[in-house]
């Protein structure tokens, strides 16, 4: 996962992205990618919640609330989490090159 979300908030640097383990969580607590447009304010802040959970597991909901109230730009905060979660799809069905040579061959037949 290439794309990273940076920003400083009273004196701590916080850096936002998602791995494999911060997606299964949000999907747990109820994300769904094909309803983002349907509910967005549930989706959105789903999103922005569990962007924090690789880098920053132990921050409080409350603080998350709060950064979230006054970040601005929120349309472009949007499309950039959007981007972030699918990176995070493709890379799970891409796979890991690395791991991949040591993988059972297998086909169809």
């Amino acid at each position: 996962m290439s794309k990273k979300i940076e920003f400083d908030y009273e004196n701590q640097h916080y850096t936002l992205e998602y791995n494999r383990q911060a997606i299964v969580l949000m999907e747990q607590n109820g994300f769904i990618a094909e309803e983002y447009v349907k509910k967005p304010m549930t989706m959105i802040g789903l999103a922005f919640r569990f962007a924090f959970y690789k880098n920053h597991p132990k921050i409080t909901q409350e603080q998350i609330d709060k950064i979230f109230d006054i970040f601005p730009n929120k349309q472009e905060l949007n499309t950039a989490l959007i981007s972030m979660i699918g990176e995070c799809y493709d890379s799970l069905i891409a796979g890991d090159p690395e791991k991949e040579s040591k993988n059972i061959e297998w086909k169809i037949v």
